[in-house]
């Protein structure tokens, strides 16, 4: 049985799309055509973001389209006005749903309309698909084994199915720890209660801050848990207490808040007053829970040890 072609026919034998594919498989094995076939307008596969896909904010790209994701980092992008020029590189992306863009220049841009990434595989694609990895040697003045067949080759060393499991839980520990480490290169939110142990240091990175800071400023904040629409408190440096001065006497509204420790200064208007703690009962009026008063000693009936400043003393009570 001949085999082969006729030269002077100049590949006659091959005039139809089945008999090219009869001979592909003849020579190749059974079914390589379909694995050519994967390579069918190599050069002109394109994946691409359409305006209704994504938005941006602050040159925040964040894609809202069904089944969209986000491009990963080095990713070579073109722009509507020029589609076949690659020269926009993708930066910070979290590989879900966020991304920025920075062009040639390297300076970041707000993009727009069709976002498009060059999917052609190249034969350096192919190349580093598989690349045997050296093995090093510390005997070795250069660092690495002198025997070219040491090293592995990482992606024949598992099936694909282990492969993709592996792949398959990294991802799922990734986006396990991403929800419970705080990111310096995006926001950070937390659903969670965290701890944090050493200092903790906030930086003012663009430069917004003045001599007195305000709730646009960086810091921790600190928010109601029963009440998260309400506005969050400065933590370390806001000056705000649930005590006010009403009538020359200190009142609180807030059901936990406790007279501890008072200091009292006998000076200025307030010579000669008598400190009274008072609470505020249902009806709004002052109830007074101590007043300072004048008892004889002769009238006293127990005491009380109390301990100030580390010196013990005893308060003499009467009925």
């Amino acid at each position: 049985m001949a085999q082969g072609f006729v030269r002077d026919l100049n590949f006659q034998e091959s005039d139809t799309g089945a008999l090219d594919r009869g001979i592909l498989d003849n020579l190749g094995g059974i079914d390589i055509t379909n694995d050519l076939l994967l390579f069918d307008g190599n050069t002109k596969f394109r994946a691409k973001l359409l305006a209704a896909d994504y938005s941006v904010a602050n040159n925040i790209v964040t894609v809202t389209g069904e089944g969209k994701v986000a491009f990963s980092d080095g990713t070579k992008l073109s722009l509507t006005a020029n589609p076949n020029t690659f020269n926009h590189t993708v930066f910070n992306s979290n590989g879900v749903d966020k991304f920025q863009v920075k062009n040639s220049s390297n300076s970041t841009i707000t993009p727009s309309g069709i976002l498009r990434r060059n999917d052609t595989v190249t034969g350096i694609n192919l190349g580093n698909l598989s690349v045997k990895r050296l093995q090093t040697s510390s005997a070795s003045t250069s660092g690495v084994s002198a025997d070219a067949d040491s090293g592995g080759d990482v992606f024949n060393q598992f099936t694909i199915n282990s492969q993709v499991a592996y792949i398959e839980s990294q991802i799922g520990l990734f986006y396990y720890k991403r929800g419970r480490i705080p990111r310096n290169y995006e926001l950070s939110t937390f659903s969670q209660k965290i701890n944090f142990e050493g200092s903790l240091t906030i930086k003012d990175s663009a430069a917004t801050g003045s001599s007195t800071p305000t709730n646009s400023t960086p810091g921790l904040f600190i928010v109601d848990a029963n009440a998260p629409d309400t506005v969050p408190v400065r933590a370390f440096s806001d000056s705000s207490n649930p005590w006010s001065e009403v009538t020359n006497a200190l009142h609180t509204d807030e059901d936990n808040a406790v007279a501890n420790v008072l200091n009292f200064s006998p000076a200025g208007s307030y010579a000669g007053d008598t400190p009274n703690i008072e609470s505020v009962n249902a009806a709004g009026s002052g109830v007074t829970l101590l007043v300072t008063t004048n008892t004889a000693v002769s009238a006293a009936t127990k005491k009380l040890a109390v301990q100030i400043n580390g010196e013990p003393f005893f308060l003499l009570l009467a009925p």
